[in-house]
């Protein structure tokens, strides 16, 4: 009796460090390398609470100048690349400054204007899928800030950094 309780106790001993040596401690940029570069997204879906409010409009009376301007140019250049692609035989081309809308070459696909890698921001429902929206930008409470609402702008191309 006594050796078939050692024997279950000891079976049980095994189990759990085997399970226990399957997890590993990691950084959170070990975290974040992995979300960011797995290529099966979808497994990681993550989205943003349905109680913050996207915004697109009343930058510069909420945020920062700068940060502003980028969001505007966003939204310039996604404009411009769904208006090109929109056109027959013509490609949005990728540059440092945006980029153009020039003739397509033979057999080039367009480009995806929405996904992340493109002109799209991270969609608030999904933030890993590479299948963007509209940029935009929401407010959230910080009582370390020191404005008169005490909140802080995240502009769509840093939530990653503010998870």
């Amino acid at each position: 009796m006594y050796i078939i309780i050692f024997l279950i106790i000891f079976l049980i001993l095994i189990i759990i460090n085997y399970n226990i040596e399957k997890f590993e401690n990691i950084s959170i940029n070990q975290y974040k390398d992995i979300i960011i570069n797995n290529d099966e997204k979808e497994i990681f879906k993550i989205g943003l609470s349905k109680d913050i409010k996207l915004e697109t409009e009343n930058c510069y009376e909420n945020c920062d100048e700068q940060n502003c301007i980028k969001l505007d140019e966003k939204k310039k250049i996604l404009e411009k690349c769904l208006k090109c692609n929109s056109q027959k035989n013509k490609c949005f081309k990728k540059s440092i400054i945006g980029g153009n809308c020039e003739d397509c070459l033979m057999n080039e696909d367009k480009i995806n204007c929405y996904n992340t890698n493109n002109f799209g921001c991270s969609n608030n429902n999904n933030i890993n899928d590479n299948n963007g929206i509209n940029p935009y930008y929401f407010q959230i409470n910080d009582n370390n800030i020191n404005s008169p609402y005490n909140k802080k702008c995240v502009f769509c191309w840093n939530i990653i950094n503010n998870l």
